[in-house]
Formats: structure tokens, C-alpha cells, sequence
């Protein structure tokens, strides 16, 4: 865990363009790992999602004669869980290996997958996916306001040792304070990695660990974090 004093609000400003050009001067210095790391992450997403992708029409989900069938239904219930646990994994993975750049300890690729409190990690993952999708299903908006609301949870679990419960209200206090300034950057991300997906996703070999840094970036500047020279 980082060595500094406690949450502490009101927090300090931040510009979004410092933001973006810290997690662009970080990733540069280690592009290679960090491009080698997030090609790896998407190909196992990929790999994941093949035994129920639609490549083997006799693996559909539902047949149009009569209806799911029960290994279609158990191959789907357990695509689903382990492409779940595989994307909670993954993200934890990052979300290390980002605070290890802000602390100035330049990840190798055994430090992506030491990640602290994992089991913590997992659960505030399910309390949060599940709150989302209700979110979801009632209106659409609230799930997309508790996402945002809830996005710096791992940061919480991992840089600063706390349960899932107390994470979340962490992250919900953060970015409830800080709404304009994480909002024009969620945005800005968001918009990124949009435009950088579109050739082949190739972009977001770049893009994605770009901007996850300057999340990262920003939260410790907002809670009073250290921030190594970029």
C-alpha cells in the first residue's frame, strides 16, 4: 500500500490535458510492455467469448425449433462467469499496474499480476456489476451514473487496503465531489477510445493504457496522493 496520509476532501484541482500528458509520457516509457500486456488482454477476451461466438452453428444459444437446450443454456451460464471473474482479473491487473506508474515503480509483467486484495477486488466487482445492471434495467441512466460513480472502487481496494463496502463509498465520494472535473475526463477517455477503436481496435493498444493512467493519475492527485515525475 502507498505511503501517504488519509482521504481527505475537499481535494485539490487538476487540468485534464495534465492528465492525458502524464499517462501518455508514462505509458511511452514502457510502450512496449504495456502494448505487449493490453494485445494479450484482448486476445484473451476474444478466446473467451469463441465457444459461444456463433463460430459453430451447433453451438447457438437458442434453436429455433425447440428453444435453449441445456448444454447451450450451461455453456452460455459458464461463458459468462468465467469471461466475468477473466474481465474483473484483467481490470484489477491494470488498475496495478497504473498505480505502479504513478508511484514510479515502472511495471514488469510479473507486477500485472500481483495484485493485492484480489479476493476484496472480486467481490466489489459483483457489488458493483450487480448494482449496475439494476441500474440499467430500471431507466439505463442510473446504471450509467452509478458506473461513474463507482469507477475508482479498484483504486480504493488496492491502493489503500479497503473492503469492497467501504471502496465503493470511497469512489462515491470522490467523484460526487469532483463531478466536473472526472466527468470532462471520463468523457475525454471515453471519446479517445472510441475514435481509436475504429481501426481494428489497433488504437486502443495505445489509447486504453494512456488514459487508464491518467485515471489513476487523477485520483491520487484528488485524495492527496503522491505522483511520481512523470
Amino acid at each position: 500500500m502507498s505511503d501517504y496520509s488519509g482521504y481527505v476532501a475537499p481535494a485539490p484541482t487538476f487540468a485534464v490535458g495534465d492528465a492525458l500528458r502524464y499517462g501518455w509520457n508514462k505509458f511511452k516509457n514502457n510502450a512496449g510492455l504495456w502494448i505487449a500486456v493490453t494485445l494479450g488482454a484482448i486476445i484473451v477476451n476474444i478466446a473467451i467469448q469463441l465457444p459461444t461466438g456463433g463460430l459453430n452453428p451447433y453451438l447457438d444459444f437458442v434453436d429455433a425449433s425447440v428453444g435453449p437446450t441445456r448444454p447451450s443454456l450451461l455453456l452460455s451460464a459458464v461463458t459468462t462467469l468465467v469471461s466475468f471473474l477473466l474481465g474483473v482479473l484483467l481490470q484489477a491487473a491494470f488498475v496495478q499496474g497504473s498505480i505502479n506508474e504513478v508511484d514510479g515503480r515502472k511495471p514488469d509483467f510479473a507486477s500485472f499480476l500481483m495484485v493485492r486484495n484480489l479476493g476484496i477486488v472480486v467481490l466489489a466487482a459483483i457489488i458493483v456489476g450487480v448494482v449496475i445492471v439494476i441500474g440499467l434495467v430500471l431507466c439505463i441512466i442510473p446504471g450509467i451514473v452509478i458506473s461513474f460513480l463507482t469507477y475508482f472502487t479498484l483504486q480504493f481496494v488496492i491502493d489503500r487496503d479497503q473492503d469492497a463496502v467501504t471502496a465503493i463509498k470511497s469512489s462515491y465520494q470522490l467523484t460526487s465531489r469532483n463531478v466536473g472535473q472526472l466527468l470532462l475526463l471520463a468523457l475525454t477517455c471515453i471519446g479517445i477510445n472510441l475514435l481509436a477503436a475504429i481501426p481494428c481496435l489497433l488504437g486502443l493498444l495505445v489509447t486504453a493504457p494512456v488514459t487508464l493512467i491518467a485515471s489513476t493519475y487523477a485520483y491520487r492527485v484528488l485524495v492527496r496522493g503522491p505522483v511520481s515525475p512523470a
